[in-house]
This record gives C-alpha cells, structure tokens and sequence, in this order.
C-alpha cells in the first residue's frame, strides 16, 4: 500500500531537521544531497519548528541574566537592558562592590557601542566615576565628550563632572567639550549672567548634538547635594525638593515616581542639561542598582527617561515584580 503524501512529507522533513541540526549540514548541502532547492529546504525547516519536530531550547550559564534582561526590555520598551550579578552583602546603592559591577557593565557597553562621529554627553556620580576606573582605553575618530551638568561637589573629587569627562575624553582620544560653571547658583539673576558667557553658550549648543548620553540615577537618600553638611543648597531649597514628591534625580533634574518632573525651585538655578533637553538625547544610558534607588530607577524607567538601563538583578527582579503586581 503506497504511503500518503503526509507521511512522506513528515518523512522528508524529519531527514532535513536531522541532517542541518545533528549532522550540521548547511542548508545548500543538503539540497545538493536530497535533489531539493535550497528556499525548499529553508522551508521545511520552518514547517518543523512550527509543527514541533524541532524544539529549540536555549540554557544560560550561571550570572547569565539574558532572559530577564529581555523581559526588562519588553515591559519598559527599552532599547537594551544590561544586567549584573550583585553580591548580596553588598547591595546597598553605595556598595563598592555594586557600583565596580555596575561601572564595569558600563565601560562595556561604551566600548561596544562608540562609534566615529560620536557626541557623547556625561553628568557626574560615583557610579560614572567607577565605569571611568575600569574603563580600557579606545581610541576614535571624530568624536567630542560633553560635560552637561555644571561642577557640584569639591573639585577635587574623582566623581566631579569635570574629571568623568576629562577621563573619558582621554580614553577615547576625543575632543572634549567642558561646562565651565557651577552646577547650582542661589538666584535666577546669577544663572542668566552665566548662560550668556560665551564658553558656557558653546557647551549648551552641542546638548542637542549629543547622541548618547550616560547617567547614575540618583535617589534622595544617597544624593550628596542635598546633604545638609554639604553646603550645595539652602535649608530652603532641600525644604522645596522633600515637598515636591521627588524620588530620584538624573543630572539634578528631579522627578516624581511617574518619572514625570518634580515641581522644584532648583530646577531654575542649575546651570546643566534641561528636563526637556534630556528627554531629546537619542540613548541615554542610566547606571544605577542597589536597594535605595529602587524607586529612583522605577521613575526612571516609567518616565522613559532612560533608553538604556545597566543594573544588578534584584534591581531588576523587583522592577519586574511590582509592574506585573501592579
């Protein structure tokens, strides 16, 4: 009794799955070897995944976090999420350990992505300082880093906007672009006198120039700006910000956790990056993990303000959690 076509068609399709996956032939070879086309092979190949004869399964390896990162990608439309194992003693948003896996993940990236032409923005942080520590050098073409958020802090310290951009202006080999202002005044008056200075004017025409920009997430308990010993703002102005409903800030701007801007006074006495202007840049690349910034980055993240987000996963399991829950 002659065989239906069925059985010959499961027949021949099982003999092409087993000669391209267990024989690892190419798709041209077992044409050539069955007396088929190649688009016919190409063909039945998808005909057996789809009725089930090829079932594809992909294992990671432990610290692998690839399914999670794309889980992270999905829910928060982003671009690419990059995540780090995070040791559990020491997970606290000012945890050494933390913020070396989490620059490290960031120089990478960095290093991957760089490409001839590039304007590259920065703000300040220990986390931007810690991805600078690590970072290998990477000469380019034609590139320019951006300093985009005026001096905060001792000038002498590493995480220093200056010194994060004049690192990786010589990692790169790059021109770079300095902000020569402080990063907060005390009146509107002193902000106008310092936008019309021409050095000041040269920084903020190339923010819309910049493509890729990258940032620490910072939250309101780790923030060092608004330290009371830190002298940076009045007891007034930190008054304003705690009433405000903030619970992050990228660059001193401050939002509230729809990651939509906290009505603050401060907004108008920093001399860096606008809100408006951060939300332009094409891939901002947020830098952030720990227990504390979990709100800060989930701010973050559903303002869209991030394109990119390199975090540990806790951080990241957390995220996941509390959307779906919600």
């Amino acid at each position: 009794m002659p065989r239906s076509s069925d059985s010959i068609d499961v027949r021949l399709i099982s003999k092409v799955s087993l000669l391209y996956y267990h024989h690892e032939l190419t798709q041209q070879e077992i044409a050539d070897r069955l007396n088929l086309s190649r688009p016919k092979v190409s063909r039945l190949l998808k005909q057996a995944r789809k009725q089930g004869i090829i079932q594809i399964s992909v294992s990671f390896p432990n610290g692998n976090f690839v399914d999670l990162e794309s889980r992270l990608e999905k829910k928060f439309n982003l671009k690419e999420a990059l995540i780090v194992e995070a040791e559990i003693p020491d997970r606290s948003a000012g945890g050494r350990a933390l913020k070396q896996q989490l620059g490290t993940a960031g120089a990478e990236y960095l290093h991957r992505t760089v490409s001839e032409g590039d304007t590259i923005g920065v703000t300040w942080g220990t986390t931007l300082q810690a991805m600078m520590e690590v970072m290998h050098p990477k000469p380019t073409r034609n590139t320019n880093v951006v300093q985009t958020l005026g001096g905060v802090g001792p000038p002498e310290a590493r995480a220093h906007a200056v010194d994060i951009a004049r690192r990786l202006s010589q990692l790169l080999d790059s021109r770079l672009t300095l902000l020569p202002a402080p990063g907060i005044v005390d009146h509107k008056e002193a902000k106008q006198v310092l936008l019309s200075d021409r050095r000041v004017k040269e920084a903020f025409k190339l923010f819309s120039k910049i493509n890729t920009l990258y940032v620490g997430i910072g939250a309101l308990s780790t923030n060092p700006v608004l330290v009371r010993e830190s002298h940076e703002i009045t007891d007034e102005l930190l008054r304003d910000i705690l009433k405000s409903y903030a619970v992050g800030d990228i660059g001193l701007n401050f939002f509230d956790e729809a990651g939509k801007k906290a009505g603050t006074v401060l907004h108008d006495l920093i001399i860096g990056m606008t809100f408006e202007e951060l939300k332009n840049v094409e891939t901002v690349v947020g830098i952030a993990g720990g227990e504390e910034k979990f709100k800060s980055i989930l701010g973050a993240l559903r303002g869209q303000l991030i394109d990119v987000l390199i975090t540990d996963h806790q951080t990241a399991d957390r995220l996941l959690m509390n959307e779906e829950r919600n």
